[in-house]
């Protein structure tokens, strides 16, 4: 255990060698002579103020540094144009991507249909699905969620919408609705004679 202790207070003395300075290598020797487990409670005693008193030049050191490096970040601000003590704001603008289309077609029997493609939002913050249709005949619109690429196994996120015949409407998740992957289901109870059903993403990220 002796030889274990000593082993310790080498490497504790090493470490805080390395660090540099003559207080740190005061502080190396105290750790080296820091009395046994066994040793009168008065000697302890001593032993811990005097470690105190050699902290005493590492701790204003240490507060100098930070003082120095204080001073060279106001001089680079200032260099930047930026007058100290004003508060520095990053900001990371949300900026909406090009509307894509994932759906198109005319229409003309019953049934229910998908977008042609799953809109990736892993990356989004929000999403805006823009249906437009001329359709002479209602649907329902059902926005879909899955997990991966694809419309298999998708589930329905939130109601359906009715667009009206000749209308447009916009539907989209709420915030607590994320899905890394977002489509639209399309059920058709009368089969529309004329007109043409669009869809369009436009994701925020």
């Amino acid at each position: 255990m002796a030889e274990r202790r000593e082993k310790e207070s080498t490497v504790g003395a090493l470490a805080l060698g390395g660090m540099g300075g003559a207080a740190l290598g005061a502080i190396a020797a105290l750790l080296l002579a820091r009395p046994a487990k066994a040793a009168p409670p008065d000697e302890k005693l001593d032993y811990l103020l005097e470690c105190l008193t050699a902290l005493i030049p590492v701790l204003a050191e240490v507060a100098e540094r930070q003082a120095s490096l204080i001073e060279l970040l106001e001089k680079w601000l200032a260099a930047q144009g930026i007058a100290p003590g004003v508060e520095v704001t990053v900001l990371t603008p949300w900026r909406a991507k090009e509307p894509e289309e994932i759906f198109s077609q005319e229409i003309r029997s019953t049934g229910t249909f998908y977008t042609d493609k799953m809109v990736d939002w892993r990356q989004g913050k929000r999403i805006y699905l823009f249906v437009e249709s001329t359709l002479n005949q209602d649907v329902q619109i059902q926005v879909i969620g899955n997990k991966t690429d694809t419309k298999d196994g998708a589930t329905d996120i939130d109601i359906p919408y009715t667009c009206p015949a000749n209308d447009n409407i916009s539907v989209g998740p709420a915030w607590d609705h994320w899905c890394p992957y977002i489509g639209i289901k399309i059920t058709v109870a009368a089969a529309p004679t004329a007109g043409i059903l669009t869809i369009s993403a436009v994701t925020q990220e």
